[in-house]
């Protein structure tokens, strides 16, 4: 009967396990390409969750091994630190790409929706589409020279004509100047009804300086 009930415990861990891992698996690899408002709460609990159950797990496989001596009694335990490592290099690998230096960052505020634009000094971007508390992620590559930006991609998601882009500045209701992104065809006219992209970032003279 002992062993029989062990069994099943085994069974329920395993089970356990492969849902709360599986599940935190999932929401950090999204997390490199689409984030929700509540997704940081329900990832919060299921890593407690899932933290209770690697405790319990090795607390048990401890006393197990005690018993048999069987290196295979850590299976389970084992399994739970794969799902860890998997989760931690999805995370690390999303906040390396978000932390590195920003050349020029620009931003579209819609209301309901934002559109923003983080290039990086290496050459690489991320391109954030928001809409109420959801973001969408895409990355790629660009070319700048002088004020005019060039992308690798024209379209994300419902928007287009973002192969070509360049800066110039403009005069606001305070009959101040300030820096916007704008978007054109490709011999540098400005295209009809697009947004327009204030600069909030511009670090392109620190790296001319340098």
């Amino acid at each position: 009967m002992g062993f029989y009930r062990l069994k099943q415990m085994k069974k329920i861990r395993l089970l356990l396990i492969l849902l709360i891992g599986g599940l935190l698996t999932y929401f950090a690899f999204q997390s490199q390409f689409k984030t929700f408002f509540f997704d940081s709460i329900i990832e919060l609990g299921l890593l407690l969750l899932g933290l209770s159950i690697s405790i319990w797990t090795l607390v048990t496989d401890i006393k197990n091994y005690r018993t048999n001596r069987q290196l295979k009694t850590f299976a389970l335990t084992i399994l739970c630190l794969a799902f860890a490592f998997f989760i931690a290099t999805f995370h690390i690998r999303t906040q390396i790409n978000f932390n590195k230096p920003t050349l020029l960052k620009v931003f579209y505020d819609g209301d309901f929706n934002g559109t923003g634009i983080d290039f990086k000094t290496d050459g690489t971007y991320i391109f954030d589409n928001s809409a109420i508390g959801l973001s969408d992620y895409f990355y790629g590559t660009y070319k700048i020279a002088n004020n005019r930006i060039t992308m690798d991609k024209d379209q994300f998601d419902n928007l287009t004509n973002l192969k070509y882009l360049e800066i110039r500045e403009k005069k606001t209701e305070n009959n101040t100047t300030d820096l916007y992104l704008y978007q054109i065809d490709s011999v540098g006219n400005l295209i009809g009804n697009s947004d327009e992209f204030r600069v909030t970032i511009d670090n392109r003279k620190n790296r001319q300086k340098k």
